[in-house]
């Protein structure tokens, strides 16, 4: 489930981030406060109201939708903060050459958000490792829900200390991995002084969908 909540956050962080600092979306500030606001609500709460909502989702659809909905912003914050440092000359340079503006972005633009990215998918990794109430209301088993289950189920609580053991070096094997993955990458500038601020992408007849 983590790699499930961590891929869907990755593009709906992204995408948010982007569309809030890149592109003339109507609102763009007003959005891109509302888009942290899921911050602020518990995953039990987030379940819950699911659950209420349509009490079929449940399980591993259930779980995943309710992590992702109130975790994305983990992704969000740092991506469109990265957006904003980034030198947009090279965009420009890119599109200059003949790139379009899809090809840009994942050859100039996104390979530059890839620290920022990996540092807001570990932290999204290590929610959803540690989370237990909304798996719970859900009724889908991950290692905290085994935790808790054999810890209260039996006198021998060494099941639950093996599975607390395989948690934390699954923590630390993701927190390894976001360090590899992020290596040295950074932002590159052209030319010296202070960069100036991108001029937002018009999005013509996707202003719609967007919104």
């Amino acid at each position: 489930m983590t790699t499930v909540v961590v891929a869907a956050c990755l593009v709906l962080g992204v995408s948010l981030a982007w569309l809030t600092a890149r592109t003339s979306l109507p609102g763009a500030r007003a959005w891109s406060v509302l888009a942290t606001l899921p911050l602020a609500v518990p995953s039990y709460v987030a379940a819950f109201a699911w659950l209420s909502a349509a009490p079929q989702t449940t399980g591993l659809a259930g779980a995943a939708l309710a992590l992702t909905l109130v975790s994305f912003p983990y992704v969000l914050l740092p991506v469109a903060a990265a957006l904003r440092g980034i030198d947009p000359a090279q965009e420009e340079a890119a599109r200059s050459l003949g790139h379009g503006p899809l090809r840009t972005f994942w050859r100039v633009t996104l390979p530059q958000l890839r620290p920022a990215a990996a540092g807001g998918a570990l932290l999204v990794a290590l929610y959803v490792l540690s989370d237990f109430g909304a798996v719970s209301l859900m009724r889908y088993d991950t290692f905290t829900r085994a935790i808790h289950t054999s810890y209260r189920a039996s006198f021998d609580r060494t099941p639950a200390a093996a599975l607390s053991v395989v948690l934390v070096v699954l923590t630390m094997a993701l927190v390894a991995a976001e360090a590899r993955t992020r290596g040295r990458a950074g932002h590159t500038r052209t030319g010296g002084g202070t960069a100036r601020p991108a001029i937002p992408m018009p999005l013509g007849r996707w202003r719609i969908p967007a919104l």
